[in-house]
């Protein structure tokens, strides 16, 4: 996963660094990133806080329970204390069939823990 290979196993990234690899992958607008196009990216990502911070000073604004929820229901069968661990385990799960995931996988773990980080 490029986020953990880029900064680190972290619990929560930042807005700069989602962003980066945003536009290191190419994902979305190729000459800037929108808050409001990236949220799910931030809502998976970032902490509540970081994300609180992007979307007070944004035009529209994002439900980060909401989008989370939507993430867990859609990957998670509705567990929604995913972590970055449970992320980059269905990202590498989700490589052996295709190369397109946020961040590519890199085929391991991070022998992490599970959800609630």
């Amino acid at each position: 996963m490029v986020l953990k290979a880029q900064y680190g196993y972290k619990k929560y990234y930042t807005q700069a660094q989602v962003d980066s690899v945003i536009k290191r992958k190419r994902i979305g607008n190729h000459s800037s990133t929108d808050v409001i196009d990236n949220c799910y990216a931030y809502a998976m990502y970032c902490s509540p806080a970081e994300f609180k911070n992007i979307y007070d000073s944004a035009v529209e604004s994002c439900d980060y329970i909401a989008m989370r929820s939507d993430v867990s229901d859609t990957l998670f069968n509705g567990v929604s204390d995913f972590s970055f661990a449970t992320l980059l385990a269905e990202s590498s799960n989700s490589a052996l069939n295709s190369s397109g995931s946020f961040g590519g996988g890199d085929g391991g773990t991070d022998g992490g823990g599970g959800g609630g980080d």
